[in-house]
């Protein structure tokens, strides 16, 4: 079932392997090679096959909805051995776009991480390094804490790959820097708010004077979706249409609390969980990068 295509001269193929890739694929693609480069030292095996969404659930199980809800489209494998029982075990997590990959990467990552520079950005510990680059979440696990080198040299090879990929959306970049705690920021990919026709958005963590709150993003394709989004949601929280010829609005949200949003182009803000005076201020200095 596994291909051996970079064979360490010299290497004794171990009689146990201590890490197995799963059995269980049920479809191929040709482009699952190209993906994994060479390592002097340590014999590559890729999974001849790849996971779809039809079958992530026999890999990922519990965590197989979180990726499909970020179009997840394909998932490749493959094992790194060397002659002194290391192993580095590679899943290569393939989504539509680079913000789906973002969204479910920033789902995953904590502010309190170790970050690395690796692709449009990664964390890691002694025995793993996730990074994300392209449409591509790259996540490498070793079976030993010293491998913590030759994981990194892995990750920065695979992302040589994908050079000129690497970056986080832009809309990251439209989010106020003052008060903004560091790699806060998500991407929500469904039901933002909980509601549906809300669709998608990015938010991130602001704390000011010990005060915790919010700022989303939502980026629709264009500013007739955005009007269309708007009023739905206004007139979920009864604003009275009378008083809709404007870009700010302050509305109660039944199950969110007060929150201001901003219309500006195609792009919906909103700033949550504060008070008034700090949503004007906010409101600001979202204006300056917007317009």
């Amino acid at each position: 079932m596994i291909k051996r295509r970079a064979i360490f001269k010299g290497f004794v193929l171990m009689g146990m392997i201590v890490f197995l890739l799963p059995s269980v694929c049920l479809s191929s693609d040709d482009q699952a090679e190209d993906l994994f480069p060479e390592m002097e030292g340590w014999e590559l095996n890729v999974g001849d096959k790849v996971y779809t969404p039809d079958n992530l659930w026999d890999i990922i199980n519990g965590a197989a909805d979180s990726y499909l809800s970020y179009d997840f489209q394909k998932l490749y494998t493959a094992r790194y051995s060397n002659n002194q029982d290391g192993q580095m075990r590679v899943y290569i997590f393939e989504h539509s776009t680079p913000t789906n990959t973002f969204g479910i990467y920033s789902q995953e990552r904590s502010s309190d991480y170790e970050f690395v520079n690796t692709g449009a950005q990664g964390f890691k510990s002694s025995e793993s390094y996730y990074f994300i680059t392209g449409p591509y979440y790259v996540q490498i696990n070793a079976n030993e804490a010293d491998l913590s080198d030759s994981m990194e040299e892995l990750a920065q090879r695979m992302d040589e790959e994908h050079s000129g990929k690497g970056k986080l959306p832009a809309e990251l970049n439209l989010f106020p820097k003052k008060g903004k705690l560091k790699n806060s920021e998500k991407y929500i990919a469904n039901n933002f708010l909980g509601y549906s026709y809300l669709h998608s958005a990015f938010i991130a963590d602001y704390e000011q004077g010990g005060e915790s709150f919010q700022i989303f993003l939502i980026s629709p394709e264009n500013k007739q979706e955005t009007e269309e989004i708007l009023n739905k949601y206004l007139d979920f929280v009864e604003f009275p249409e009378d008083k809709r010829d404007k870009n700010q609005y302050s509305i109660e949200d039944p199950y969110n609390g007060s929150i201001l949003l901003y219309k500006s182009g195609k792009y919906l803000c909103g700033i949550m969980g504060t008070d008034e005076n700090t949503k004007e201020q906010y409101l600001g200095m979202l204006k300056d990068q917007l317009e």
